[in-house]
């Protein structure tokens, strides 16, 4: 059975060797790495081909949602395999990634059979030279893996997609990924959790090197942290509304997108999150609690039911 690998690169020379390299010394060997570099202008592209992987034709820089978009696409259209997996340039992956993750897939399909399926992993947080800064994401972020319903994920995604595995099925539903998504991975998960199952390894499967020019990474919840929580709850709104406009954006595409398969419920719960910013102080706090729209923390709580 042989693994998709979707890689994105942009600017990446700097790690790009060592993934690789972490890439090609797995324990499971029936994969093919698939890259679409993003418009590099150093010697990405340089290392990619001296890699030998498959290489995609690609001139523009569209940002890392829509490169994984591609890549997915192209991996479903021009293949049979079944399985797919999300690569970052600056990652170094366990040994035993794949070989682990397949393992949790196959178990689950022996469990649900033919069904939308997601696998995913906690992580390891690393500095630029790889010091240890957590060994695991999820206790760093407060994420407990096994809170992972529609509703929840409406609000927070809890799902890293260098760490995911998805089937076919899912990949197939999954696309193509919307403008309004707000990442590849926060979409997929949402499809997953509405239409198939959600599985977890509580292990850490991969380096997640966080530095100046992450993205996205790894916030943390130290005691600072909690105390600038705090003040940004009581004091500072307009960023806050500003990201629940984009789940809103994002709910929306959803419904539009999935419509005619939803169940009667889950339509109501995004037709009224969707009107969200237009109901008044307590009609917010009302669908909120009425569909159990709320994140995992009390912090996170307070923040949101205090500045809708």
């Amino acid at each position: 059975m042989q693994v998709s690998i979707l890689l994105s690169t942009y600017n990446g020379k700097e790690y790009l060797k060592e993934q690789l390299d972490s890439l090609f010394s797995q324990t499971y060997k029936n994969i093919k790495i698939i890259v679409r570099d993003d418009g590099s202008t150093d010697k990405t592209l340089e290392i990619l081909k001296s890699y030998g992987v498959h290489l995609l034709e690609s001139h523009e820089n569209i940002g890392p949602k829509k490169s994984f978009s591609l890549l997915l696409e192209y991996a479903i259209e021009h293949s049979d395999r079944n399985y797919f997996m999300f690569c970052d340039q600056d990652d170094i992956w366990e040994k035993d990634k794949i070989e682990k993750t397949l393992q949790k897939m196959q178990e689950l399909e022996f469990q649900y059979k033919d069904i939308p399926l997601l696998v995913h992993t906690d992580l390891q947080v690393v500095d630029d030279f790889l010091h240890v800064l957590s060994r695991s994401f999820w206790k760093h972020e407060y994420i407990n893996p096994n809170i992972n319903s529609f509703n929840k994920l409406l609000l927070q995604n809890t799902i890293t997609g260098c760490t995911m595995m998805i089937n076919r099925k899912l990949a197939r539903l999954s696309l193509p990924i919307p403008d309004d998504a707000i990442v590849h991975d926060w979409w997929i998960g949402l499809v997953a959790s509405k239409f198939g199952k959600i599985g977890f390894i509580n292990d850490s499967t991969i380096l997640y090197r966080q530095h100046a020019s992450n993205s996205i990474g790894a916030k943390g919840f130290s005691y600072l942290s909690i105390l600038i929580k705090f003040y940004k709850v009581f004091f500072k709104n307009e960023l806050y509304l500003k990201h629940l406009k984009i789940n809103i954006s994002q709910a929306k595409a959803f419904l539009d997108i999935y419509r005619d398969i939803l169940d009667e419920g889950t339509i109501e719960m995004l037709e009224e999150f969707s009107t969200l910013e237009s109901k008044s102080f307590l009609e917010k706090r009302k669908i909120l609690l009425k569909h159990k729209l709320l994140k995992q923390g009390l912090i996170r709580n307070l923040g949101l039911l205090l500045k809708i």
